[in-house]
């Protein structure tokens, strides 16, 4: 590891990595002339990590850390505890932090079959924006890569669990050392592939319309005084995202602000309820975010990366567009197959007093 780190301080490399449920990200950003011998770093790292024990051993105390600080908040046990229900039958598989009984018990063994079952290159995608020129950063990726084997598709001989639906609504409670009240209530919701994928889109864009503070589910829940904040959204997932009505409120105010925010969703579902010029600044600043989150190269590899495991990169350069034909119909009837009459697990998080 002192050789490795030694080697990053001489190519000046800021390097990190993130995992959310459907990706593992490695990333790493240094300045254009070390382009070639980064490549090099990279693919050796990726490739042919040692998974020495000792250096597993320090970086267990350093993920246990990323844990406490995690549970430090108030707001973690409370959104696991909400997960555990939502996803009741297989919870761990979105919960990227994991659990400490798992991470305390990683070994080197352990770490070399997750890389060879997942770390492969077809179920790998290598992106590079910045300072560069395509056709060099082929021809490197080309020339460094042929000793990496591809292996068998890790999804067919081991599939991704499919969540089962929520059988019946039921409340979790959770008391930490807060000062204001929070709810959430979740659905499941659709899927960025298969049954229901046209209707991500206008997932997306009622959300963004809602979240106006002109629209009339900010004017009925916030302006109203019954809720200092709510919102509805829907997150991007192949494997089944969730629909969540989110609300903040004053501790005397949460009976009315919970009212209030059930009372708003059949509302919602009614053709007259959004304007065609909300549906459209909606579906305008929607592109403009997306404009937005193109101007940092190395925001834009993270972003591609996203929506590459999460969707696909046809269904990313296709969004706009598919945002901006989303109709009236299409968020009724995402109200009425996801979230009307349908069961649902309510959360909050309260003081003990």
């Amino acid at each position: 590891q002192e050789a490795y780190l030694a080697r990053v301080r001489e190519l000046g490399i800021v390097f990190n990595g993130t995992t959310n449920t459907e990706r593992v990200n490695y990333y790493f950003t240094t300045t254009s002339d070390h382009f070639a011998d980064s490549m090099v770093f990279m693919h050796d790292a990726i490739v042919s990590p040692l998974f020495n024990e000792k250096e597993l051993e320090r970086e267990r105390t350093v993920v246990t850390g990323e844990m406490d600080r995690a549970e430090s908040s108030p707001f973690f046990p409370y959104q696991r505890a909400i997960d555990a229900q939502v996803w009741w039958k297989f919870p761990s598989t979105k919960d990227p932090l994991g659990n400490r009984k798992t991470v305390l018990g990683a070994t080197s063994e352990k770490m070399r079959t997750i890389q060879a079952r997942y770390y492969v290159p077809n179920n790998s995608a290598l992106v590079i924006t910045g300072d560069v020129k395509a056709k060099d950063v082929f021809a490197r990726a080309d020339a460094l890569y042929t000793d990496w084997a591809k292996g068998p598709d890790p999804f067919k001989k081991f599939p991704v669990a499919k969540h089962p639906g929520i059988k019946k609504s039921l409340v979790v409670t959770v008391e930490q050392p807060v000062q204001s009240f929070t709810g959430q209530v979740v659905w499941h919701g659709p899927s960025t592939v298969g049954k229901g994928v046209e209707l991500t889109y206008a997932a997306d864009l009622l959300s963004t319309a809602l979240g106006e503070p002109s629209s009339k589910f900010q004017k009925a829940l916030v302006d109203s005084g019954a809720c200092v904040a709510a919102g509805l959204s829907w997150y991007t997932q192949k494997n089944t995202g969730p629909i969540t009505l989110s609300f903040e409120a004053a501790p005397d105010r949460a009976d009315a602000c919970v009212k209030a925010a059930l009372a708003e969703l059949p509302r919602i579902a009614e053709p007259a309820y959004l304007s065609d010029e909300e549906l459209a600044n909606a579906a305008h600043s929607i592109e403009i975010d997306r404009v937005r989150e193109r101007e940092r190269p190395s925001g834009y590899a993270h972003l591609l990366t996203f929506w590459w495991t999460a969707a696909s990169l046809d269904y990313y350069r296709g969004y706009v567009d598919n945002v901006k034909k989303a109709s009236r119909a299409e968020i009724g009837k995402i109200m009425r197959d996801y979230v009307l009459g349908k069961p649902f697990v309510f959360g909050t998080l309260v003081s003990p007093d």
